[in-house]
């Protein structure tokens, strides 16, 4: 059985008045690529950026492998280098190139040798497709060009897990396919992932389990074939049915 990388147990998170996670617990297995859905506002971003404290839980555990990640801990820079975290709006140095976006890490966090760096960098950015753009500025690449060298800047951490926060929620739709691709190559790789997306196709085919989070708890969490054949709970079907109506051209602003 696989063992367990990630586990989140009991975390509240509020923001003044509003109660976004209310006390949500979920555990995330080794090369398991978990989906998180649900609609706006139910705390599927806030539970990734509480997992490697970006935004500070009010309570609750959250664990990578046996270590509890906490705050003010010596040992906090060295679990961040161990989740990969990829941002809807990539957070690129605009006056790097796509190579040193992606060396700047190894160099500056984990002290390689800028020549070592530079050919794990380079390696990288061929996982993903984008060697042959290695010289370019951020300004010079396409946003999906930009998602995937994000990627690689994450991959060249060696992280234990990779999130994703809707990746491609500001691509154009030409671009999001080529995002995808990059993914699913990592998940049939075996990459541990956790995504938040609407891409429910990705979702399909990507991933192990699919998590239904609403009202800042999992409501439901099942196979993609359970999720989106016969779910349990109605409400579980009716946000499937909004998301293809979505996806079919209609717009719907609860899950937009």
């Amino acid at each position: 059985m696989a063992k367990p990388i990630l586990r989140v147990e009991n975390v509240y998170k509020k923001f003044k008045d509003t109660e976004v996670l209310k006390g949500l617990s979920l555990t995330v297995y080794e090369g398991e690529v978990v989906v998180i859905i649900g609609p706006s506002g139910t705390g599927k971003s806030t539970l990734l950026r509480c997992i490697n404290r970006l935004t500070e839980p009010d309570s609750g555990d959250i664990y990578l492998e046996e270590q509890k990640i906490e705050p003010g801990k010596s040992n906090l820079s060295y679990i961040r280098q161990q989740i990969g975290m990829v941002f809807q709006d990539f957070n690129l140095f605009n006056h790097l190139t796509a190579l040193q976006n992606v060396a700047v890490g190894p160099i500056k966090v984990k002290k390689m040798e800028k020549n070592k760096a530079m050919e794990l960098a380079m390696k990288e950015l061929e996982r993903v497709g984008m060697a042959e753009k290695a010289g370019n500025y951020p300004a010079e690449l396409s946003g999906g060009q930009k998602q995937r060298v994000a990627i690689a800047r994450a991959l060249a951490m060696d992280p234990k897990i990779m999130l994703f926060d809707e990746p491609t929620s500001a691509l154009d739709p030409e671009l999001i396919g080529e995002v995808l691709e990059v993914m699913k190559d990592l998940a049939n790789a075996g990459m541990t992932m956790m995504v938040v997306s609407h891409e429910m196709g990705f979702a399909r085919e990507a991933a192990d389990r699919i998590v239904f989070l609403e009202d800042g708890v999992v409501a439901e969490m099942g196979s993609p074939e359970k999720i989106f054949n016969n779910p349990e709970k109605e409400r579980t079907r009716e946000f499937i049915s909004k998301i293809a109506r979505l996806n079919n051209g209609c717009k719907d602003q609860e899950v937009l």
